[in-house]
């Protein structure tokens, strides 16, 4: 049995209309047609509240209201979000900022700009990694 789900619900977190066609693009040209969008931190966390079956999140780091980064450490620290595998794509290349998002638990960390083969192979081994290592 194959271990990616392209029936599972992938949430796109980015303040930018342009980036959010790009990288549902990427998803739909390689088999994933169930996205979902937000704009914000605070957008992807109502979402995230009433739509249980998100599999997968790819965040911005920079946007308005929420930012990637507080976002991930509120889906980390929730019992029942923590083990979504979280993939930050950003134009942001600072290695202190990589390291910090690497430490809150960030699965992957993909600076823009990024081209399709290489976005969905690494969002490709993230789901991978996660399935041969399921949550205890």
């Amino acid at each position: 049995m194959d271990p990616i789900d392209f029936n599972s619900r992938i949430l796109i977190v980015d303040d930018s209309y342009a980036m959010l066609r790009i990288v549902k693009k990427f998803f739909k040209n390689n088999g994933f047609h169930h996205i979902l969008e937000a704009n914000d931190g605070i957008e992807a966390l109502e979402m995230i509240q009433t739509e249980n079956t998100i599999r997968l999140i790819v965040s911005d780091l920079n946007m308005p209201r929420m930012n990637g980064l507080e976002l991930l450490k509120i889906i980390k620290e929730d019992h029942r979000t923590k083990n979504i595998p979280f993939v930050m794509l950003t134009v942001e290349a600072i290695q202190r900022t990589m390291n910090k998002a690497i430490g809150m638990g960030v699965d992957s960390y993909i600076v823009k700009p990024v081209t399709e083969k290489t976005f969905i192979n690494e969002i490709l081994r993230v789901i991978r990694v996660k399935n041969e290592n399921p949550p205890d």
